[in-house]
């Protein structure tokens, strides 16, 4: 019978790539991940793993034992939630990851309430870019996670997951007050080839999308400034410093001194509720992934449009409202 904890193992490197991000993940050892490897290796008498350059990889054959092994541990995993989920009582830690502007408008308020509402439930908030949080949720170090793409990510089809399309929104330019494109209501790409530009740092997935949006209209933006901050660059725009590109959900407190316009062509955002299938049958789960559904309702319907933060508990007539196993709507990505 093979070890499962050896192919947890050989699941986690397929995800993480690395047997040092499989240590820390797991809280074990490099030379102890190596080591249990090599022992899955000699269990299987297949060569799993093979050296390219400095690098070590799957096999075709370490690589089909991942994917035959992966719905058999997310069965077994199914199981164990079921039998530990007896209690009436919603409690237990819910781990959840998610980009900025999502974080402060959707996820923020639901734990302000859920907090309240069942006490003996922990919900831990973690800000991480869409292309970390991914491989994140799928080795088990979160319970969920909101990501956003431009396009659907192959990603979300690798492995079993559950899926739910919050909303979407699209890419918006700020400018300046002093900025003569202040008079348009939309600008195109190409207009803003003689800009001067704040960006997010390089390698973010928005700093990238905007750098190939530029790149593909026949220029490179004059990147004069460069923050982390949504709040710092919409500061910069409103001090005539420079012009930048976010999302609008974003900018749902909008900066006096910063004007919006419609950027063409169109850029839409698509904003996911990613759970790992097994964990959606988790009741304290489907609590949190519900409660995310109804505030991202509020959000998309008119908060953001209105550019004014949805803030559930100053409006209690509009408090959110869910039921666990009704309306509820998953999409499977296989």
């Amino acid at each position: 019978m093979l070890n499962t904890w050896r192919l947890q193992l050989l699941l986690q490197f397929e995800t993480l790539g690395t047997m040092h991000r499989v240590g820390e993940v797991m809280y074990i050892s490099t030379a102890t991940v190596s080591q249990q490897l090599s022992i899955l290796e000699k269990e299987t008498d297949t060569i799993l793993f093979e050296k390219v350059g400095r690098r070590v990889q799957l096999t075709h054959a370490g690589r089909n034992l991942a994917k035959q092994v992966r719905p058999v541990l997310n069965q077994l995993e199914q199981i164990e939630i079921a039998l530990n989920d007896t209690s009436d009582i919603i409690q237990g830690t819910v781990r959840i990851a998610s980009f900025s502007s999502a974080l402060r408008s959707i996820l923020i308020p639901v734990v302000s309430q859920l907090v309240k509402q069942f006490p003996q439930l922990q919900l831990r908030l973690t800000e991480l870019e869409p292309d970390k949080s991914i491989p994140a949720l799928d080795s088990h170090q979160f319970d969920l996670a909101v990501v956003a793409y431009f396009e659907k990510p192959q990603m979300l089809k690798q492995y079993d997951h559950s899926l739910v399309e919050l909303g979407s929104d699209r890419l918006m330019v700020l400018v300046g007050e002093e900025n003569p494109l202040v008079q348009q209501s939309a600008v195109r790409i190409t207009e803003l080839s003689e800009e001067t530009w704040v960006m997010e740092p390089d390698g973010t997935y928005l700093s990238e999308y905007t750098q190939n949006l530029c790149s593909n209209a026949g220029f490179q933006p004059h990147v004069l400034n460069v923050f982390q901050s949504y709040s710092a660059i919409q500061t910069a725009v409103a001090n005539n410093l420079a012009i930048g590109i976010l999302p609008k959900l974003a900018v749902t407190e909008q900066e006096e001194g910063v004007q919006l316009l419609d950027l063409q062509p169109e850029s839409t955002r698509h904003i996911y509720l990613v759970a790992r299938k097994p964990q959606a049958s988790n009741r304290s789960i489907q609590v949190v992934m519900e409660a995310i559904k109804a505030q991202a309702s509020l959000v998309f319907a008119d908060g953001y449009q209105n550019n004014k933060r949805k803030k559930i508990d100053n409006e209690p007539q509009r408090s959110l409202s869910f039921n666990i196993n009704k309306n509820y709507s998953l999409i499977d990505i296989r």
